[in-house]
């Protein structure tokens, strides 16, 4: 496998590649660490760590991150699903996502990263905080609220 990334090639269109060895599930070799395959049963990149095959991508798959922001009044723990305020406060807040597993997000506020169960838990498409998010951070800059949902799917 060596010489496909030591000795990449020229397409006819004149673009430097690198070739990944296609092979399917029942093809694929005992494995070294740091191997990479394309496995053409499950349309996917592998790696080889420790004594397996990994996923790297879906190469098929559509991945999509979502970024959701909203702004805490001080007083509102539950955001989503109508409860809460955008970051301008003209409209109720909604997740773009429903998610039933409080590790399958990223949340922070005004920056600061919040541990899931421990500052909030999720529910559906709400997320609900231990306690109120404040509207301004101590340097007087709005506390922005960050959800990021969708980073899971970079692995599969």
């Amino acid at each position: 496998m060596g010489r496909f990334v030591k000795n990449p090639t020229v397409d006819k269109a004149g673009a430097l590649t690198v070739e990944i060895p296609q092979v399917t599930t029942a093809q694929r070799p005992a494995g070294q660490n740091g191997q990479i395959i394309y496995n053409t049963t499950t349309s996917t990149y592998q790696t080889f760590i420790g004594s397996q095959w990994y996923n790297v991508s879906t190469a098929a798959g559509t991945k999509t991150i979502t970024i959701d922001k909203f702004q805490g009044d001080g007083s509102t723990q539950t955001f989503g699903g109508g409860s809460g305020n955008t970051l301008d406060g003209s409209t109720a807040a909604n997740l773009s996502f429903s998610v039933n597993d409080s590790s399958d997000i990223l949340v922070f506020i005004g920056g600061i990263y919040q541990t899931p169960e421990t500052n909030y838990t999720v529910s559906g498409n709400q997320i609900t905080f231990g306690s109120a998010p404040d509207p301004i951070d101590g340097n007087g800059n709005v506390n922005v609220i960050t959800i990021i949902h969708g980073l899971h799917k970079l692995g599969e």
